[in-house]
């Protein structure tokens, strides 16, 4: 399966987009699949995306070339707020299935899958088109350190408080939220987020003392950790307010962009925030110390706490990734994806199953080790497609293998027992075969070779398009050799 996620993260416009696609990335990647992202971004974007794949591309300005990486994907994922509707409209062409993160109606999508998490999303007024609409906080990425969490403890008095407003802090705010804190709490210890983009890290470091705590650009397992050490977060009110939430940690947020304000205000209708501040408010300090007197009392960090895990749950990751392969699988009742390691027991199984041995080329039993051994060369071979096949519940359906040459590729597939004589043969024939000539323009030709008293795998083959060219020996025995030539 081929799937490609688009976004941005740059210093106007911050970093959220990215820790978004970053939690669909993986829980694809929890079912092996792994995505490639396109990012539109700066340096502190590249050190977010270090652990996945991804290619850094200015798709605003050069979109052919954007279109030459994601062409023939199976999903495309979209998170952006630069692209406008043309990119969109070409976007769909290029996939089976497209998926658009959207936070404030920003567009008429074309045809296609709308994702929007924010909380109550599933009572805004989009318009009713063909779209599929996947609503509300139940779907809202978060990334996966956040998808199972304890329950949280809670100190009778305030005793730490969190303060983060992303990667590059883009107001400014934490320095002055910082002193605010130390003059009105200076036994509280502050746990301050520092990231890699900030402008002010001097300012901040001159407000030091024995209750300060810095943590210098932390990855998602420290900042869950603080989220949950701390009895209140003061922050920005984009992504990490869910983060947030799911670890029902009281929260005060200031909107440090426009968008944002309409966040904090569906967030206070549920009764999470107590009320909306605005970053260009002159009081917004006031307004923060207001808010964190209430929350001196432990009832009312509980009742905060409680709302939030009520509305993010944090699987919301896993809900957008299960709804993608299911729309995948609607037509054909399968989906391809590239064999890894951790695929070679299952494979292994397969191959040793005595009615696939009987119509192989080598009959013989395969011994674990050589089975290992091939099995780790053919995953890291380029001239070699290895395809397994599932249901949308992730059960083994079987593999298509294609070895590649200058000009043609040798192909073999195997079902698992409890697929056959379904008629799932011909429609994985058929798939792999269409990827094969699509993702590699150099292949003319696909052939396979079948026993003659083979019937069923001669049916596959000839009901999706191949023709007998001529018999063959292979180690002593005759092979049927079929093709199919590009059309």
């Amino acid at each position: 399966m081929k799937v490609s996620i688009i976004t941005e993260g740059l210093e106007n416009i911050g970093h959220g987009h990215i820790t978004r696609c970053l939690s669909l990335y993986e829980a694809f990647a929890e079912r092996n699949i792994y995505p490639t992202i396109y990012v539109n971004g700066d340096k502190h974007a590249q050190l977010l995306l270090t652990n996945c794949r991804y290619k850094t591309i200015d798709w605003l300005t050069h979109p052919a070339k954007l279109i030459a990486y994601i062409n023939n994907s199976d999903i495309i994922i979209v998170d952006s707020y630069l692209a406008g509707k043309e990119y969109y409209n070409n976007f769909i062409k290029l996939s089976r299935h497209s998926l658009f993160v959207d936070d404030n109606l920003r567009l008429d999508y074309p045809e296609g899958n709308i994702l929007n998490g924010t909380i109550n999303s599933e009572n805004f007024p989009y318009k009713k088109t063909n779209n599929n609409f996947l609503l509300g906080a139940k779907y809202i990425p978060v990334r996966k350190e956040f998808w199972n969490i304890p329950q949280r403890k809670f100190n009778k008095n305030i005793q730490s408080i969190l303060i983060t407003f992303g990667g590059q802090d883009i107001r400014n705010l934490t320095p002055d939220i910082l002193k605010n804190m130390i003059d009105l709490y200076p036994d509280v210890i502050k746990n301050v987020v520092v990231g890699s983009g900030f402008k002010c890290v001097d300012k901040i470091k001159k407000l030091d003392n024995r209750n300060v705590v810095f943590h210098y650009s932390p990855d998602a397992v420290k900042m869950k950790e603080l989220m949950i050490s701390s009895d209140v977060a003061i922050t920005a009110a984009g992504q990490t307010l869910y983060e947030l939430a799911v670890t029902g940690t009281p929260t005060i947020a200031v909107a440090v962009v426009e968008n944002q304000l309409n966040n904090i205000r569906e967030w206070k209708k549920k009764g999470f925030l107590l009320d909306a501040i605005q970053h260009n408010d002159r009081f917004y300090l006031r307004k923060i110390n207001e808010h964190l007197s209430k929350m001196i009392n432990i009832s009312t960090r509980k009742k905060l706490s409680i709302i939030g895990r009520d509305n993010v749950d944090g699987q919301g990751p896993r809900r957008v990734v299960s709804y993608l392969i299911d729309k995948t699988c609607h037509e054909s009742g399968f989906y391809f994806r590239k064999a890894v390691e951790t695929d070679s027991d299952q494979v292994y199984k397969l191959s040793n199953d005595p009615s696939v041995r009987q119509n192989s080329i080598n009959t013989r039993p395969i011994e674990l080790e050589d089975h290992q051994n091939w099995f780790a060369d053919k995953i890291l071979d380029d001239n070699y497609v290895f395809y397994l096949v599932f249901d949308k519940k992730d059960n083994f359906i079987g593999q298509i293998r294609f070895e590649l040459s200058i000009d043609s590729a040798v192909t073999s597939i195997s079902i698992s027992g409890e697929f056959r004589g379904k008629g799932l043969s011909k429609k994985i024939i058929q798939t792999g075969c269409s990827k094969i000539f699509s993702e590699h323009h150099q292949i003319k030709k696909i052939i396979a070779y079948i026993r003659p008293e083979n019937h069923v795998s001669i049916n596959s083959f000839t009901s999706s398009g191949f023709v007998l060219e001529s018999d063959e020996l292979i180690n002593g025995h005759i092979f049927l050799k079929y093709f199919l030539n590009r059309t």
